[in-house]
């Protein structure tokens, strides 16, 4: 595989070309901000173009130039940012996924791996476990972006025979995100206590986010990347990650259980509480990727919250090495 990565040098990018790197593979990394701690060390073991995936000429040519066969477009504005500039989050998240279809049409690409998000869903949820074919019907700018990249996708690969594929993720839970969405909170309330500082978690205690540990979603990228074409029927997964979805007030207190001295406390956002409450009693089902390749999820909230301590003193410890270098 000849993989490309736009928004390489974020959270889910960085580590997918970790995933791929650990598998043998050399990824070509797209992104207009240049790759950070969790690629340190690992320059010779990847390319980096500095460029957006909204300038189709660059991605076409950098198509080209690294012979890419499995293009994975991961890059885009996240949920709150989109909503303080909807015309920006249009621009990119919308057009910009246009200009990534139009490429891969242009260069006859193997195959296009989408991201796209449960925000596509949201008012008018049926009590029933929403499938991969429920009504999208989303709340945020965010979600309409990431609905139209969905259809357009799906257009393509009827019209032009796109070998095209996506996953729509939960909120990811990972150390280190600094970018502030509407479902920070899953990460936050683990990190700020492991930093030893207090935080007040901006939900309902009683809100219910569908979740995805990062581990489980850069396997399930790499996993629907790799499944045999003729198993691919739906197109357009749903995933689930820990289930039954953890409530705010669960992961609170799970957390308060793996380290007794968090300080942590609830001071509820009703911006965040409607972009959110669609969501919150969503009962995602995911039996077609795990029917057509084999996906399941290898965390659950308690063996994430692990993981992710372990992974967070990892990198703290990465980075004082890292400015203790640049000291000497």
């Amino acid at each position: 595989m000849n993989a490309l990565i736009t928004g390489g040098s974020g959270l889910l990018g960085s580590e997918l070309a970790r995933w791929l790197i650990s598998k043998g593979q050399r990824p070509v990394l797209m992104d207009i901000a240049s790759p950070g701690q969790r690629l340190h060390g690992m320059a010779n073991f990847f390319d980096f173009v500095s460029a957006t995936f909204t300038d189709r000429t660059k991605l076409v040519e950098t198509i080209r130039q690294f012979d890419i066969d499995t293009l994975f477009h991961l890059g885009g504005m996240l949920s709150v940012p989109s909503e303080h500039e909807p015309e920006r989050a249009l621009e990119i998240n919308a057009l910009g996924t246009y200009e990534v279809l139009e490429a891969a049409q242009a260069t006859k690409l193997n195959r296009l791996i989408y991201t796209s998000s449960i925000a596509v869903y949201g008012l008018d949820l049926p009590d029933a476990p929403v499938d991969d074919r429920c009504l999208q019907r989303p709340t945020s700018i965010y979600g309409i972006c990431k609905s139209f990249g969905e259809q357009m996708g799906l257009y393509y690969a009827r019209r032009h025979g796109l070998d095209f594929r996506g996953v729509r993720i939960p909120s990811v839970v990972a150390p280190g995100c600094r970018i502030a969405h509407m479902s920070i909170y899953n990460c936050w309330t683990i990190e700020e206590p492991l930093k030893g500082n207090p935080y007040r978690i901006p939900v309902d205690p009683s809100m219910r986010c569908p979740t995805i540990y990062y581990k489980d979603a850069v396997r399930a990228l790499w996993m629907l990347s790799m499944a045999k074409p003729e198993r691919i029927q739906t197109r357009v997964y749903n995933l689930a990650g820990q289930k039954p979805f953890y409530s705010a007030q669960d992961l609170c207190d799970r957390v308060r259980a793996h380290i007794p001295e968090a300080d942590l406390d609830f001071n509820a956002d009703e911006k965040i509480n409607t972009l959110l409450g669609g969501l919150a009693r969503i009962d995602l089902d995911d039996g077609n990727a795990r029917s057509e390749w084999d996906w399941k999820p290898a965390f659950d909230l308690d063996t994430m919250i692990e993981d992710f301590t372990a992974e967070f003193a990892n990198q703290s410890a990465s980075q004082k090495r890292i400015e203790r270098k640049r000291s000497e």
